[in-house]
């Protein structure tokens, strides 16, 4: 038998002899989970003993038939599917967990989840189709709600509204209540600085990561203990600033990781110990971490660092763009998470920067699936099928959020359950709920 490309067109290869020899040809290298093959033995009769048969002959325990996920990896562990109690019977005829109903994110893939939600909160738009979407996507030029409800009868004026905490404010002081409008290519404030101070980012699997290209995230940041090598992750700002977290300088025993003495920064880093001449280190001056910073619950994991001399702009270092407090990062958006942390829980870190593209999860999902951790603070985002995620090492790093036109910083890699496990997203410290406190300290 030969199989050829990234996935085989059946798991299961049998045999009636008690030898097989595999042999493997790549023809190309990149930072994955490998591969892994598992020899069992089996009666022709009965080739799966007290488990379920996919139809691609792989077998699966039986508690995993018909719970929403597709283990067999060919969807037949999920058809013809009877839901109990405590799942959403899709249209579709899959089932999933009845806490994902109205949550905002399509998961049966029909829609069937977002559908006759019942009364919309305060701040949502209900759509003729029941689907509770946010007021501010009425009339954004996108079908948010999917019948084009949210699109009809759009000829209000967006601008020069009364401003709110939902409004984004100009400089000259007058609000624009459309959604996200800083650095998106087109100006909305009169005196154009929704489009002012915009970084410039190039054209665009961490566990689950591939290589990332050369200058693709000009605003990662490799943060070395001297003599250590990488420990921690950032995101520039400025010409003098970084942002990371704060559980990445806090004290122990042997460091003290909160002076500036003991760090470097390396800036326009790809490959983990070739100084290339795109990059650029420094030392740092100061860091900041947040006054209410919490140990134990990771609650405002952020902290900022001063470089001891500005950096020199090119295109393998830029500055993320930061985002106003009132900009919204809408759950099931794709956002991209950056690194050379472990590519696998337990294992050592990448050489090359990991890029991995994972999607914001509900809050309120989130925090049942973490045990009610989750703080007003934290935004959640993964696959929660697992395989991709953060890990030890990309502490501080972003979480990247692609823009109309820019990649905006929407949160701090901060912490997780284990590194890329089933139902277990990883947290990020939300950047939005600290805009204030990072203009106040570094004036950006």
């Amino acid at each position: 038998l030969r199989y050829c490309g990234e996935l085989p067109t059946s798991p299961v290869v049998t045999s009636d002899t008690n030898t097989m020899k595999v042999v493997f040809y790549s023809d190309a290298s990149y930072v994955d989970r490998g591969f892994s093959a598992t020899y069992e033995t089996f009666e022709s009769t009965d080739p799966c003993p007290n488990k379920f048969q996919c139809n691609n002959q792989r077998c699966v325990n039986t508690h995993l038939k018909c719970d929403g996920w597709n283990d067999c990896g060919d969807m037949s562990d999920e058809i013809n599917c009877k839901c109990d109690s405590t799942q959403i019977s899709c249209k579709n005829g899959l089932c999933k967990p009845q806490f994902w109903e109205c949550d905002g994110v399509n998961d049966c893939g029909d829609d069937t989840d977002e559908q006759n939600c019942g009364a919309c909160k305060a701040g949502e738009l209900t759509c003729q189709n029941g689907k509770c979407v946010s007021e501010k996507k009425r009339c954004d030029e996108k079908d948010d709600c999917g019948d084009g409800s949210d699109e009809s009868d759009c000829g209000r004026i967006m601008n020069n509204v009364q401003c709110s905490d939902s409004t984004y404010k100009c400089e000259n002081n007058k609000c624009t209540n459309k959604e996200n409008p800083e650095c998106d290519g087109t100006p909305d404030c009169e005196d154009k600085s929704d489009e002012a101070n915009c970084g410039k980012t190039l054209p665009l699997r961490i566990v689950g990561g591939q290589d990332a290209e050369e200058g693709e995230f000009p605003w990662q940041v490799s943060l070395h203990i001297k003599n250590a090598g990488h420990v921690c992750g950032a995101s520039i700002i400025s010409q003098r600033w970084l942002v990371t977290a704060a559980h990445c300088v806090q004290d122990d025993a042997k460091t003290r990781y909160s002076q500036p003495g003991v760090w470097e920064a390396y800036l326009g880093l790809h490959v983990q110990k070739q100084n290339s001449k795109n990059v650029q280190k420094r030392n740092l001056r100061q860091v900041i971490s947040h006054p209410y910073y919490n140990a134990y619950t990771f609650d405002n994991d952020i902290a900022l660092m001063e470089l001891d001399s500005p950096v020199t702009f090119s295109d393998y270092i830029r500055p993320i763009c930061l985002p106003s407090p009132q900009h919204t990062f809408p759950q099931g958006n794709s956002v991209w998470i950056t690194g050379w942390g472990a590519t696998r829980e337990g294992g050592s870190g990448a050489s090359i920067l990991q890029k991995a593209q994972v999607r914001i999860i509900n809050s309120t999902v989130c925090n049942r699936l973490m045990g009610g951790q989750i703080t007003s603070r934290m935004t959640c985002a993964g696959v929660l099928t697992g395989g991709v995620d953060a890990c030890q090492g990309d502490s501080g790093g972003p979480l990247s959020s692609p823009g109309t036109s820019r990649m905006f910083l929407a949160g701090v890699v901060s912490w997780g359950d284990g590194c890329a496990r089933r139902d277990k997203p990883g947290i990020y410290s939300t950047v939005t709920k600290f805009r204030g406190w990072i203009k106040e300290k570094t004036g950006v």
